[in-house]
């Protein structure tokens, strides 16, 4: 099979599965897995898909990848990240914690700290939380998305603005070359942007992958953000916007060696 032709296969097959692991698309292709990595890094640089660790995605600015499968992509380096954004944290502070599997694993580490509040819409980082006798834990109202099961709505909003918080740790689902913080969900979209405006301090956590999607809702700008933590160095124009605004890129130590 031609490079071209099998690359319009995988596209295919990604598309209709909406998730396709390397071995199920080797095994269709005939080919190595990694002969399916360079295709989908090709294709990815095409905005043809939205690689993934361990396989691929469709690319939708409308729908965002499923929870389950965000969940388990690129592990250990949202577990790098999210240790490093707890780090930027000082005791005895309060903090909002957005929705997303990222803030998930962020939750996870929160659970080293005591002496916190957490308020959050994330019911997955909720779970995490809730026993910590050190960690006092609000949450908000609202309705329950089923896709990544964050809490949203009027009431979530009125609530967060009853806050003015130390700190907001959040994911995002897209960067834009020109550093607009982009989600999915509109109504996610507004409490998140209601967040940032009622946190002294906003630590972005994110993975260089969302440097390659796109999204619809328009959430704040990368100037909005005080710290990015993310896994290695930024495209030039986003760090030159970093450079620009005052944004503290911190990229964990091994990472950067890594890169």
């Amino acid at each position: 099979m031609k490079v071209q032709s099998r690359r319009e296969l995988i596209s295919k097959l990604v598309n209709e599965q909406g998730f396709a692991s390397l071995e199920f698309l080797a095994e269709k292709c005939g080919v190595s897995t990694q002969t399916i990595r360079r295709d989908l890094q090709a294709l990815c640089d095409d905005n043809m898909i939205t690689r993934h660790h361990g396989g691929a995605s469709p690319n939708s600015s409308l729908l965002n990848t499923s929870y389950d499968v965000r969940r388990i992509s690129l592990l250990p380096e949202k577990r790098e990240l999210a240790a490093e954004a707890v780090r930027q944290i000082a005791p005895n502070r309060m903090l909002f914690l957005s929705a997303g599997s990222t803030m998930e694993v962020v939750a996870q580490e929160l659970k080293k700290l005591s002496s916190i509040c957490v308020l959050t819409n994330n019911l997955h980082a909720a779970m995490h939380l809730y026993r910590e006798e050190n960690i006092d834990l609000f949450m908000s109202c609202g309705q329950v998305r089923k896709s990544n099961g964050g809490i949203v709505g009027t009431n979530s909003i009125d609530f967060v603005s009853n806050f003015r918080v130390d700190y907001m740790i959040m994911g995002i689902g897209a960067i834009s070359p020109d550093g607009l913080l982009l989600e999915y969900d509109y109504n996610e979209g507004l409490l998140m942007r209601r967040m940032m405006q009622n946190a002294n301090k906003v630590i972005l956590v994110t993975d260089s992958t969302k440097y390659e999607r796109n999204a619809t809702v328009k959430v704040a700008h990368l100037s909005d953000v005080d710290i990015l933590v993310t896994d290695q160095e930024p495209p030039v124009a986003i760090a030159d916007i970093c450079s620009s605004n005052n944004v503290r890129v911190v990229i964990p130590h091994g990472m950067h060696e890594d890169k």
